[in-house]
């Protein structure tokens, strides 16, 4: 059985969050913990009034307990519910390792939540599960049918196609951006397997070159509009995680500007 965690947040049962991820634990034997995180900081636990507050939050969030289970249940789906007080993405972070997935959304829209610094996103810099980011601007199914791979051969990739393997298993297309370079004999490592990978896992692939590029982020993104993808899979922060921060790169292009849900994993 597959353990999902959807970051519900505020979030209610008609968005399109709950919907996909409800969608997606029906696909595959799983049990689906619905959690609602509570702001803590402990610069602000000293003060009387913020601790009051704190506690009335906890309190609304472990009421939304019974909602969730019967939401579930409307759904046929086996799940929980958890509300869990600290820093977010520290707390988001630290649950996961004990889940194969985490759905969460992703504050494309918001111009306030720079990629790197917002909860969802700060948590893919702890040894977090690999998580699946739904754009707040997304407005399709979550349904994983048409899965693009983004390949270019390092761990982090690796490490988002194995958490990606249920949904690439049931999916109608699997495509691949081959980005790999090549390697050189007795000096680069050499290339793994991912073909062989998937033919001993039953998985039918298409496979696209994908020449290296400046703008890695907006030719990934032009790419999986072009072939009607409806989920990325791919590494993130394949370069330091400040540098990519500081100069760009393909990890934080796709989370300031994808339309589409992201699988990723480092």
């Amino acid at each position: 059985m597959l353990d999902f965690i959807v970051n519900v947040g505020k979030a209610k049962g008609d968005s399109e969050l709950v919907r996909g991820a409800l969608r997606l634990a029906s696909q595959h034997p799983s049990f689906l913990t619905g959690l609602q995180l509570v702001p803590a900081y402990p610069s602000l636990l000293e003060e009387n009034d913020s601790m009051a507050e704190l506690a009335a939050a906890e309190d609304s969030a472990t009421a939304r307990r019974a909602w969730w289970l019967e939401t579930c249940r409307a759904a046929g789906v086996t799940g929980n519910w958890e509300v869990l007080r600290g820093d977010p993405a520290d707390a988001l972070a630290r649950r996961s390792r004990l889940a194969d997935l985490v759905i969460g959304e992703l504050p494309i829209s918001d111009p306030d939540a720079p990629a790197g610094f917002d909860e969802v996103t700060r948590t893919l810099f702890a040894q977090s599960s690999a998580m699946l980011l739904v754009p707040d601007v997304w407005h399709g199914e979550l349904a994983a049918k048409r899965i693009l791979v983004a390949w270019n051969g390092s761990g982090e990739a690796a490490h988002a196609v194995k958490a990606a393997l249920p949904l690439l298993k049931q999916a109608r297309t699997v495509q691949v951006l081959d980005g790999e370079r090549v390697a050189l004999s007795g000096i680069s490592p050499p290339r793994l397997p991912l073909r062989e990978w998937f033919e001993r896992h039953d998985i039918e692939t298409q496979w696209h070159a994908f020449p290296s590029e400046h703008d890695a982020g907006r030719a990934l993104h032009h790419q999986a509009k072009t072939l009607n993808t409806d989920l990325m899979v791919m590494g993130a922060w394949g370069r330091s995680r400040l540098r990519e921060l500081m100069l760009g790169g393909a990890t934080r292009w796709m989370l300031e500007n994808a339309t589409l849900p992201l699988l990723l994993a480092r």
